[in-house]
């Protein structure tokens, strides 16, 4: 990769200034993301993983615009409930460990948990549901061809430690959720809106768990992609 001063020399002020907003991996130099309206939170119910303040996850970005995107960041996350009444509490907080890639081909987002931290102040008797069980999970989520295949894994978390990998093609989503604990395990099939086809269940009950999908982690970093026009236009307009 030149550096900024061998750019100056050959091509100028003005074109090393449009050279570097298109290709040199800086995290301001992409700013977009950080201007995008929030909040960026995924619910179930009165629960809710609320992203903190992206200036305090360390983002930083990593490729070659408008190729490949990379963000890497370690984003804070609060835990809200909100009670009957309309008010919010801030049960506690997650630090999560990022990475969102983007190519013109696929898409991957991997998030890693570390440990709930509590609000003192917050009430002992919340619900919080499989939100207080995330400390130590992990998720990796591809997405090939804009949605043409799709592969979701959730490690690790609920009171029981459960495991879900959800993998969809077309109309055809097949699932499968597994007890690492008791080494039992239930897998089902759905093709497009018609009822799942339950193919095998060794759990301890009769149904199988949904998917927690809302445990995932929301920010304004997934799947950017970038118009090539739009943004050679724009890097052109610095010159």
């Amino acid at each position: 990769m030149w550096n900024s001063r061998r750019l100056v020399k050959l091509f100028g002020m003005g074109v090393a200034a449009g050279f570097a907003a298109l290709v040199l991996p800086t995290a301001t130099a992409a700013a977009d993301p950080l201007t995008e309206e929030g909040p960026w939170e995924s619910c179930n119910g009165a629960v809710c993983l609320v992203m903190g303040d992206v200036r305090a996850g360390g983002w930083a970005y990593e490729g070659i615009r408008p190729f490949i995107t990379d963000w890497k960041g370690n984003q804070p996350y609060d835990v809200r409930y909100t009670g009957e009444g309309g008010e919010a509490i801030n049960a506690g907080s997650y630090t999560v460990k990022i990475e969102e890639f983007w190519n013109p081909l696929y898409s991957t987002s991997a998030y890693q948990f570390g440990n709930f931290v509590g609000n003192p102040e917050a009430p002992d008797d919340l619900a919080l549901g499989n939100f207080a069980y995330l400390s130590g999970s992990s998720m990796y989520r591809i997405d090939v061809f804009d949605g043409a295949f799709t592969n979701l894994t959730i490690n690790n978390v609920g009171a029981h430690d459960l495991n879900y990998w959800v993998m969809s093609y077309g109309d055809i989503t097949s699932t499968v959720v597994t007890d690492p604990n008791n080494f039992v395990s239930a897998g089902y099939i759905e093709f497009g809106d018609s009822d799942p086809i339950q193919l095998w269940n060794s759990l301890f009950h009769s149904w199988t768990p949904s998917v927690p999908d809302y445990l995932v982690p929301d920010n304004p970093f997934v799947g950017i992609d970038f118009d090539p026009d739009d943004f050679f236009t724009s890097a052109l307009a610095t010159l």
